[in-house]
Formats: structure tokens, C-alpha cells, sequence
């Protein structure tokens, strides 16, 4: 999938793209630069490369940037499909919602503010069923 990406953005391929790109692809959640750049460690890829790459792939519409709950900036590529997941507050445990319930109100906030909603995640948080039975 890495050669089409390039070939599609028009972005030249080289090997700190692709293993950015790689590590971003299997991620289960979005990365910040440091996580990204501690898992390439052994691969021969400096920060500030990675910092660089991150920004390409977000003005391309490749990555999406958004804020954690730390004030960082954490990174995810862009899929076709809606993502929401649930997060356990207390084991951090994450689990994707199949489907999106948000289609609806998405429409509604648009005939109310004049917003064009292109995109949206949402992380629900609460205590997962593990957790629930942990008498602390």
C-alpha cells in the first residue's frame, strides 16, 4: 500500500517515509513524533526527519494531527471508515466501535452552524468490564 500512497500524493519514496508511514499503518492508536521516532530507533531515522515526515503527510492528507489529553501532538493515518473507540480510564484499555452513531448529528450540526464536517473521532471514556469487577 506504501507505493500507491506516494505514488498518489506525489510524494517521493524514501526510506524514512516508508518506515514512518509503516509504523503509523500499525498502530492501533495514534503516536506522538517521540513514540514514533523510539520505535525507529534502530532504523536509522532522526527526529527531526520524523518531525518533517509527519508534517508532508499531514498537508497531504495522508495523517491526521490532533491534541492528547497531555497537550501532544499525536499522529494517525487517515482511513476511510469512521473510528471511535472506547477507552478504560482505569487499564487504558482501547476498543474500536464497530460502525459510527454520529452521521446524524454530524448533519444536524452542519444545517445548524454552516459547518462542512469532513472528519471526526471520538474517544468515549468510562471503566471496561475487567476493570468493573476490581473491587479496590
Amino acid at each position: 500500500m506504501n507505493d500507491e500512497i506516494f505514488t498518489k500524493h506525489s510524494l517521493k519514496r524514501t526510506h524514512s517515509r516508508i518506515e514512518i508511514l509503516s509504523v503509523l499503518e500499525k498502530s492501533q492508536s495514534p503516536l506522538t513524533a517521540e513514540e514514533i521516532f523510539k520505535l525507529l530507533r534502530k532504523r536509522d531515522v532522526d527526529l527531526s526527519t520524523i518531525y518533517r515526515t509527519l508534517n508532508s503527510f499531514v498537508d497531504a492528507n495522508i495523517i491526521k494531527k490532533e491534541i492528547n489529553n497531555n497537550k501532544e501532538n499525536i499522529f494517525s493515518i487517515i482511513k476511510e471508515e469512521d473510528k471511535h473507540i472506547l477507552v478504560c480510564t482505569k487499564c487504558h484499555k482501547r476498543v474500536e466501535i464497530a460502525g459510527c452513531p454520529y452521521h446524524e448529528a454530524n448533519e444536524k450540526i452542519e444545517q445548524e452552524t454552516g459547518f462542512l464536517i469532513n472528519d471526526h473521532t471520538t474517544e468515549i471514556y468510562g471503566i471496561c468490564p475487567d476493570c468493573q469487577k476490581i473491587k479496590l
